[in-house]
């Protein structure tokens, strides 16, 4: 005990402050889903910006703008502040701002990759946490709420009895940032999978993580890690790629049977992946068909960031009898009413090549021995969630998700920079 003292002095001492700071308070904007957390992310996304201009105009150096991915980034950042001239919701747009201009001032600078590094293991700790408290939802409501129940952002939702078959959401309280959370762990295992190698240890992290993922109910989060697990055995398999692929996907299958019956809950994603409702977009073509009508009314530059809300309200639509707050559904559609052509082109470019950029730095890290090949395949994970998900979700909508993005362009930045240095003989 006193040896594992002594280290976390030594680190403390050698590591500077933002290196964990600045990662703390992000992971904080990442898990304020749908609990208390969330009312205070707008004050931490003004105290991280703060944060990141004093660390970075002291120490750090300033992004110099030479690759598309922060061209484009810029260039979209840009046109949301513009939008603010002639949005629909000024109010919504005010005060979800500073989340944006944080996420936007923290990819102005490359860090040390140790800030990186201080994050995953950050992440992972909360991660875990997590997951236990999905699994204590789901044996143990009442001892969830003990534990928990701090966290409720006082709505009626109350912990899920096992009996009733419902989704389980644990400390997200709301199954679709419960799932994506699952995402973004499996991202981390899958990258150690590939880079340092299979474990027994991690194939049960694995699996347990599908398992909960599994009982949110969520079809299309649940579907991105299965296809994505084959495709990185495809491609960042060191050998016998397709023998692999086959043979993870015949380990999960089998797993996840078992797992299926042992636990009812973990086949809600298959129920409503195979009900026969006649609706198996859950009404989504409803909202996509009020963004088009905003697309036809300002196909250039659309009606303003954060507006469509506010449109298809003005427009008499109810949910329930109730004004409706949940965004369109679909990203690419709602920055095209949004942001127009130019937005959805922006958007769709900075995902492009960001995942090209991500990709290209895990090949050249592959081979180094530290921490930065599982970090550099977590975010080519976590970018392609993102590029996945705003299909049918709402990512960069909900500033949990936004700080997702920026971490993963960030990352990039830092990487890029440092190889760049290492091939011209010098280090960071």
């Amino acid at each position: 005990m006193n040896s594992l003292i002594y280290k976390l002095r030594i680190w403390l001492r050698t590591t500077p402050i933002e290196d964990y700071f600045i990662p703390c308070i992000l992971l904080i904007l990442v898990f304020s889903t749908d609990n208390k957390l969330i009312f205070i992310t707008r004050q931490l996304a003004i105290v991280l910006t703060a944060a990141i201009f004093c660390f970075a105009l002291m120490s750090k150096r300033k992004s110099g703008l030479s690759s598309v991915v922060e061209k484009v980034y810029v260039a979209f950042f840009l046109l949301i502040c513009i939008s603010f001239l002639y949005t629909g919701d000024r109010l919504t747009y005010s005060k979800y701002f500073p989340c944006v201009l944080a996420i936007f001032s923290m990819t102005l600078f490359e860090f040390d990759s140790n800030l990186f590094s201080c994050l995953i293991r950050q992440f992972e700790f909360l991660f875990w946490i997590f997951i236990f408290s999905m699994y204590l939802e789901l044996l143990a409501p009442n001892l969830f709420s003990l534990f928990f129940g701090f966290l409720d952002h006082g709505s009626s939702r109350s912990a899920v009895m096992v009996n009733t078959g419902g989704a389980i959401s644990g400390l997200a309280y709301e199954k679709g940032y419960a799932a994506f959370l699952c995402n973004m762990g499996l991202g981390v295992l899958f990258a150690k999978l590939f880079v340092r190698g299979f474990t027994l240890a991690r194939l049960f992290q694995i699996v347990g993580v599908f398992a909960a993922l599994m009982m949110t109910g969520k079809r299309t989060l649940f579907l991105i890690p299965v296809m994505g697990l084959i495709v990185f055995a495809l491609f960042f398999s060191k050998k016998h790629k397709i023998s692999i692929a086959l043979g993870l996907s015949f380990v999960l299958v089998v797993s996840l049977t078992i797992a299926d019956s042992l636990i009812p809950q973990v086949s809600l994603v298959f129920d409503r992946l195979f009900a026969d409702n006649g609706d198996p977009l859950s009404g989504r073509q409803v909202f996509w068909a009020y963004a088009m009508q905003m697309f036809e009314a300002s196909p250039l530059i659309g009606r303003g960031f954060l507006s469509f809300n506010a449109y298809i309200n003005a427009q008499g639509f109810r949910y329930y009898g109730l004004r409706w707050s949940y965004q369109a559904h679909n990203v690419y559609l709602q920055l095209l009413a949004e942001l127009g052509i130019a937005g959805l082109l922006l958007f769709v470019a900075l995902l492009a090549t960001l995942t090209f950029g991500l990709v290209r730095s895990f090949l050249s890290w592959k081979d180094s021995q530290g921490l930065e090949p599982v970090i550099l395949l977590t975010a080519v994970y976590w970018i392609i969630l993102i590029a996945v998900y705003s299909l049918t979700g709402n990512t960069i909508y909900y500033s949990c998700q936004l700080v997702v993005l920026g971490i993963c362009i960030a990352i990039y930045q830092t990487f890029k920079f440092k190889k760049a240095l290492q091939k011209n003989g010098t280090t960071c």
